[in-house]
């Protein structure tokens, strides 16, 4: 049983590597996503609240499917636009939601997450 758990540890570690690269990469095209879609013109420079709520808040207090659905349909009582159509958010909607997961546990900082403040496009 150590030599599993030793082994799965080690599988776990080494899969880690990977996955911080994969990570770091899907955390720039999500903040570069929302700086090209000017989401801080309503939700504020750090997506931290403007006159539109915060989306930090949003994803550390709300579901995943309530994201989605509030980007992708929007609220439009509220002037929240749907993005549905919009390939650049379509094709980038789980980098931005791993870039405000990441925010709202604290993993990343405000603005760009890239280190040599080099930014991944956005898919189109």
């Amino acid at each position: 049983m150590g030599k599993i758990a030793a082994l799965f540890a080690g599988f776990i570690a080494a899969a880690g590597g990977a996955n911080a690269a994969e990570n770091k990469s899907e955390l720039e095209r999500g903040w570069t996503t929302l700086r090209t879609m000017d989401c801080a013109r309503c939700h504020g420079r750090d997506y931290e609240g403007w006159t539109a709520p915060s989306l930090v808040a949003a994803v550390r207090e709300g579901s995943r499917e309530r994201f989605d659905r509030y980007v992708l349909e929007g609220d439009i009582a509220r002037g929240m636009p749907g993005y549905r159509s919009q390939p650049t958010v379509t094709n980038n909607l789980d980098a931005i939601y791993v870039y405000l997961v990441a925010r709202a546990k604290g993993t990343v900082g405000r603005g760009n997450p890239s280190a040599a403040g080099q930014t991944s496009k956005p898919t189109q």
